[in-house]
C-alpha cells in the first residue's frame, strides 16, 4: 500500500515504499516529485537502489524480513516554471530482486502524465493520472494498476516547504488475494539544508484493502479470518495469506544529496503501522540509492 518530492532545485527526495507490497512504486519515484518541482527538467534518469524491510510478509507477529536491489530507467519532464498551467510526464521501467523470498522479483512498467497549476507565486497545485504493469515472478501478484495523484505544494521560503496530497490507487492483481483499492492522505515538510543537501519529513494515513500473512501451516478460519475475505495458500510466502480491509499509519523521513551537475544520492527510512481484523502488523524500512541524469 505509495510519495516523494524534490527538495530543491536539483535533487530528488524519495520515500520508498516497499516493492512487495503491489503499490505502484515508480509512480511515486519519478512522475509525481517533477510535478512538484519549481524548477524544469527533461531527459533521461538512471539508478539504483538497495533497500530492507523487516516484515515483508505483513505478518500480525514477528514477520519476516528481507533485502532487496533495484534498478530503474526513466524519461522525465518537468514543469518549466514559466507558465502558470503546465504539463509533465514520466515513463519508466523498473526491476528488483530479492535475498530470502526470490519469487518477489518483479518488472515494471509506468505511465504518468500530469498537469501543474502554480497560483500566487508560492503554491504549486498538481493532478497526476498513473498507468502501471507488474509481473513477478511469483504470478499471483503480477497486476496492472492506475489512479490519480492531487498534492498540494506551499513554498515557504526559498529553503523550505510543506504540502497536502490525497492518492487513490486501484490495483488488480492476477489473484484477488493480491488486488487492492486504496485511499491515502498524507502532509509532508522540506527543508534545503544547503544547496546539495535537502531533507523531508512525510505522515500518510489510508484506509484500503491489503494481504495479511497468517503464519505458515495456519488456516484462515483457523486464525478467525472474517467471512467473505479472500484467501489462498502464497507459495511465495510459504504461508496462507488473507486480504482484508485496514487502516494504515506510515511515517517516513528521507534525505536526498546532489553529488555532482547530474549524479545524486537518496537514503530513506519508513515506520508502517497496519491495523484489521486480523491483528496488527508493523514494519520498519529503509533503502539507500545513487542516480544519474543525462
Amino acid at each position: 500500500m505509495s510519495g516523494t518530492r524534490r527538495g530543491n532545485d536539483r535533487h530528488v527526495i524519495t520515500r520508498r515504499i516497499p516493492v512487495h507490497s503491489g503499490r505502484t512504486t515508480a509512480v511515486c519515484l519519478f512522475g509525481l516529485c517533477l510535478i512538484l518541482s519549481a524548477s524544469a527538467f527533461a531527459g533521461w534518469e538512471a539508478g539504483a537502489k538497495a533497500g530492507f524491510d523487516t516484515n515483508i510478509n505483513r505478518d500480525t507477529g514477528s514477520g519476516e524480513n528481507d533485502q532487496f536491489l533495484s534498478g530503474y530507467l526513466s524519461f522525465v519532464r518537468g514543469p518549466t516554471g514559466e507558465r502558470r498551467l503546465d504539463w509533465t510526464m514520466s515513463t519508466t521501467a523498473e526491476g528488483a530482486a530479492f535475498s530470502r523470498f526470490s519469487d518477489l522479483g518483479y518488472v515494471s512498467a509506468t505511465v504518468t502524465p500530469g498537469l501543474v497549476l502554480l497560483y500566487g507565486g508560492t503554491h504549486v497545485l498538481s493532478a497526476s493520472p498513473f498507468l502501471s504493469a507488474k509481473s513477478v515472478i511469483d504470478s499471483d501478484q503480477s497486476s496492472v494498476s492506475f489512479g490519480v495523484h492531487m498534492a498540494l505544494r506551499h513554498q515557504l521560503r526559498r529553503d523550505m516547504y510543506i504540502g497536502e496530497y490525497y492518492l487513490y490507487t486501484d490495483n488488480r492483481a492476477e489473484v484477488e488475494t493480491f488486488s487492492y483499492t486504496e485511499h491515502a492522505v498524507g502532509i509532508f515538510s522540506g527543508f534545503a539544508w544547503t544547496s546539495a543537501v535537502s531533507t523531508e519529513i512525510k505522515y500518510e494515513f489510508s484506509r484500503g484493502d491489503s494481504f495479511r500473512s497468517l503464519g505458515p501451516g495456519t488456516s484462515g478460519s483457523a486464525a478467525g479470518q472474517p467471512d467473505g475475505t479472500h484467501h489462498r495458500f502464497s507459495d511465495a510466502f510459504g504461508a496462507e495469506i488473507a486480504r482484508e480491509l485496514v487502516t494504515r499509519h506510515a511515517i517516513g523521513l528521507n534525505i536526498g544529496i546532489l553529488l555532482g551537475k547530474s549524479l545524486f544520492s537518496r537514503a530513506g527510512y519508513t515506520f508502517t503501522n497496519i491495523d484489521g481484523d486480523l491483528g496488527t502488523s508493523t514494519s520498519h524500512a529503509g533503502y539507500f540509492g545513487v542516480g544519474y541524469r543525462f
